[in-house]
């Protein structure tokens, strides 16, 4: 296993399916930096749900800003806070307040 820092967060959803990932530059590890997500649900029936949907519509918008504060990371777009990664694994929609579902980073090949 590599000690390094993630680049990739795997994005599941409650029901712990596949729907993507979030790649992190410089990498999870670091206190700041831009992100891009990566919307490829496993099964194509998720593409109608609520989580998948969010997450396309921000995924158009392009590279996002994150910050690292007090154990989670906040994206944001222009300014405006977009997710909340909380340190016990949860992905939240800030505007809507909805639990989108959880994240983890990708395992080092």
């Amino acid at each position: 296993m590599s000690s390094e820092p993630a680049k990739a967060i795997v994005l599941q959803n409650s029901d712990e399916q596949h729907i993507g990932f979030t790649l992190f530059h410089p990498d999870f590890g670091a206190g700041k930096g831009d992100c891009v997500f990566v919307i490829v649900p496993k099964k194509a029936d998720l593409f109608e749900s609520k989580e998948v949907s969010i997450l396309l519509d921000i995924k158009e918008a392009g590279e996002h800003q994150w910050v690292r504060s007090e154990g989670e990371v906040i994206v944001s777009f222009n300014g405006v806070q977009i997710l909340q990664y909380r340190a016990d694994g949860t992905l939240v929609h800030i505007p809507s307040a909805a639990e989108l579902g959880v994240w983890f980073p990708a395992p080092a090949k």
